[in-house]
């Protein structure tokens, strides 16, 4: 399950808002049920007139137009419109979009499930609409809209497999885990950021790491975290059935900012090029903070990782491993490995072998 979250994280938002939508829409008729007379779409004096239809149409009706909004229309609007803007164009554009699908719902259930004329289908339907029910409703499925895209934001922004164990609780307590840590840098940022100054060098950096975020479904991984110009993305080794992944998504991350670099140099002026580091092993996964929680990863696995990344630099290398995977990424025949150097740690006696990762052209 969590797999297939991970794998298919935009599918896992539409049919979670549809769902939502079609769950909440019937549960309000439940609450209406409970103790009004007056309920969902309709004002009745026998139970037998109502259809539990009507409420699953229109929540999936819903879900539907507010999954192609999300996914098709706000997208095209965000870098054209300033951000309080868009916050009341998504606000106003949602609602009508609402309204409409349960205007469409209540007509249909009165034409074809309650055959009456259309006429007196319309004039039911205007009566719904300056119902107190409606203004309710109105309000409800506002409120389960925020909701919803809360929910979907936080798996977009922390990783949906992550995001879901977080909510069954499998972090309350640490947990060890088996896992590969991969830290991506930007080459050359202080040089960037003062060419293009914060507000811009922000942008280009959200460019970057947008880029880099829609190959990980590709390749089965989840952001651990940003930290300036560095993002770290880490796999469960246990679940992950190739370990040579993190090295093709590097490479592959490569390949789609040279693909974008007209677009990077027409917008920033700058083509951006990043080194990584891989290394994996047994660390410690937990919940933190009290008022404000934070999932964390424990361990010398991630000291090791960014001091590896360092060399990057002193090397003049692009990618980095580790004797961890070192044989791994051997045994793929369009890899390159190479002994590199080895690195001493900080407060430890023993060194780590360093090894060169490149892609066989």
């Amino acid at each position: 399950m969590n797999k297939f979250i991970k794998r298919f994280p935009k599918q896992v938002d539409i049919v979670l808002v549809i769902v939502g939508f079609s769950i909440g829409a019937n549960f309000f008729v439940f609450l209406k049920l409970s103790g009004l007379d007056e309920i969902g779409f309709y004002e009745f004096s026998e139970l037998n007139h109502f259809h539990w239809s009507a409420p699953s149409m229109a929540g999936l009706l819903i879900g539907v137009a507010f999954s192609l909004l999300e996914y098709r229309v706000f997208p095209l609007w965000a870098s054209r419109v300033p951000h309080y803007a868009m916050i009341l164009l998504r606000i106003t554009t949602f609602s009508m979009a609402m309204v409409t699908s349960l205007i469409i719902v209540h007509t249909f259930t009165d034409v074809v499930l309650e055959d009456e004329s259309l006429s007196s289908s319309i004039l039911q339907t205007r009566e719904f609409l300056w119902s107190g029910v409606f203004i309710s409703l109105f309000v409800y499925l506002m409120l389960l809209g925020m909701a919803l895209n809360f929910v979907r934001a936080m798996g977009n922004r922390f990783g949906h497999g992550i995001l879901f164990n977080y909510l069954v609780g499998k972090y309350r307590e640490p947990v060890e885990e088996n896992r590969i840590f991969m830290f991506v840098d930007l080459n050359g940022s202080t040089r960037i950021a003062e060419l293009l100054g914060h507000t811009k060098y922000s942008r280009f950096l959200n460019k970057c790491f947008s880029d880099l975020a829609s190959l990980l479904p590709k390749y089965d991984a989840e952001i651990y975290q940003y930290v300036g110009d560095e993002a770290v993305v880490t796999w469960n080794m246990n679940r992950l059935k190739d370990h040579t992944r993190p090295a093709f998504l590097f490479f592959e991350y490569e390949r789609l900012l040279l693909e974008n670099d007209e677009e990077y140099q027409q917008k920033f002026g700058v083509s951006p090029t990043f080194k990584a580091s891989i290394h994996a092993g047994l660390v410690i996964v937990t919940e933190l903070g009290i008022r404000r929680k934070e999932l964390a990863y424990h361990g010398d696995v991630l000291n090791t990782a960014s001091r590896v990344l360092e060399l990057c630099s002193q090397m003049k290398k692009k990618l980095l491993t580790t004797s961890v995977l070192s044989d791994i990424f051997r045994r793929e025949n369009s890899l390159s490995v190479h002994f590199v150097s080895d690195l001493v740690l900080r407060g430890k006696n023993n060194t780590t072998a360093v090894f060169c990762v490149e892609k066989e052209t």
